[in-house]
């Protein structure tokens, strides 16, 4: 094991490099991918119910919404377009938790019990996941949404951690090795099943007009639609996370060894 491990994650003392790898050697194996789809090298791919390979689905990015204090009279929070006030006399982090809770994408504010809001929320959902935590899930799946920052002059009572791609794939993800255009049927193609290799390398394609494959004969193919718009850091994380190196025995998704 490596003196100093790497992780996705950052720690409070340090910020690791985002690398996850083996020294050697490099695993692939053989697997069955599943019929009309085109797909780029490097792009993940996950299981059916069938144990057949298909692009893996696109993420939805979440964070979670912690209310760690009591406001004071006035003070303010200022969250995905929407600012929240504290009425007279303050709001309680019950109160917090129920105001923000279950609101809709466009929600435009009003009167709740212990503020009131202003302003819309905009590109995100909320919904409860705690005695005081809220969850702001993205309208929109595939798509990195702009991380949620918290401003305002109670900013400091509360505690947010973005968990960007909350959905699980539905089986181990791996990792194309090479173009595969299976049009005409399924396809036997190779893929990496354990993270041998710099994360950061991995490329997911973001736009299908123009994202395509060059075929033997020199044409270019455009990828599947659902091949495109997943976030990369969060696919590489559950990349390692279904890696097959877990008979080293780490415990961190991410660590380099």
């Amino acid at each position: 094991m490596a003196e100093n491990n790497g992780a996705y994650f950052d720690y409070p003392d340090y910020t690791p490099k985002a690398t996850f790898f083996r020294s050697s050697p490099r695993n692939t194996k053989q697997i069955t991918v599943k019929a009309n789809q085109v797909i780029k090298a490097l792009s993940f791919l996950e299981t059916d119910a069938n144990g057949v390979g298909v692009v893996a689905g696109a993420l939805v990015e979440s964070a979670a919404l912690t209310f760690d204090a009591d406001l004071t009279s006035g003070q303010t929070l200022i969250i995905a377009g929407l600012t929240f006030t504290a009425e007279t006399g303050g709001t309680t982090t019950k109160q917090l938790t129920n105001a923000f809770s279950g609101l809709k994408d466009g929600y435009t504010g009003g009167t709740v019990p212990g503020g009131v809001f202003t302003g819309t929320l905009t590109d995100y959902s909320t919904t409860t996941t705690g005695l005081t935590t809220v969850t702001f899930v993205a309208s929109t799946s595939g798509v990195d949404a702009t991380d949620l920052t918290i401003t305002g002059t109670g900013a400091g009572s509360t505690t947010l951690v973005v968990a960007q791609g909350n959905a699980t794939p539905t089986g181990a993800l791996s990792v194309l090795v090479y173009d595969l255009d299976t049009t005409d049927g399924d396809v036997e193609a190779s893929v990496y099943t354990e993270a041998s290799f710099w994360a950061d390398a991995l490329t997911w394609g973001v736009d299908i007009a123009t994202d395509t494959i060059t075929l033997a004969d020199g044409t270019l193919k455009a990828v599947t639609a659902y091949n495109t718009g997943a976030h990369t850091k969060p696919m590489q994380q559950k990349f390692v996370e279904a890696s097959e190196f877990d008979p080293l025995g780490f415990s961190k998704a991410g660590e380099v060894y």
